[in-house]
């Protein structure tokens, strides 16, 4: 269902002169802390016009999704950003680990990425944790160099 959710929203939101639309794959991440953390999240996220939603694997192992606006600055072929969202999947927002029921929390991620070519390692910093992910310019792939 969640796959289907974001192509639904791929199609959707791709028109015939289309503007940004990126693919975000990955992410690899590394904790702050010494828990015993998943950290390969299997991101799968679309952005299009600085609007973001995607699913992952948090750090417990646990499906999430989320939904965000990204602001960003460049300088050169370096983009700097931070995405503002929700993400349902956790247990708790701020506590780590909780037996409750899985819940919607607040999000906030700044990132920095290399944009020189079409497939664009990412750097990106959530809760307690650093990670690397690609991100892909689907506009290059399918509507050629810009």
């Amino acid at each position: 269902m969640i796959r289907a959710a974001i192509v639904a929203i791929a199609i959707t939101a791709t028109p015939a002169t289309a503007e940004s639309l990126y693919l975000h794959t990955g992410a690899w991440s590394s904790h702050f802390s010494s828990h015993n953390y998943n950290e390969t999240h299997d991101l799968v996220a679309l952005e299009y016009s600085s609007y973001m939603t995607g699913y992952f694997q948090n750090s417990y192992g646990e499906d999430s999704v989320f939904a965000a606006k990204r602001w960003s600055w460049d300088e050169g072929h370096w983009k700097a950003g931070i995405s503002l969202g929700a993400v349902y999947g956790y247990r708790s927002c701020t506590k780590g680990w909780s037996h409750g029921e899985r819940r919607l929390c607040p999000m906030i991620s700044p990132s920095l990425t290399y944009t020189r070519y079409p497939v664009q390692p990412s750097v990106l910093v959530l809760g307690n944790a650093i990670a690397v992910s690609v991100r892909t310019d689907l506009n290059w792939i399918f509507g050629g160099a810009k």
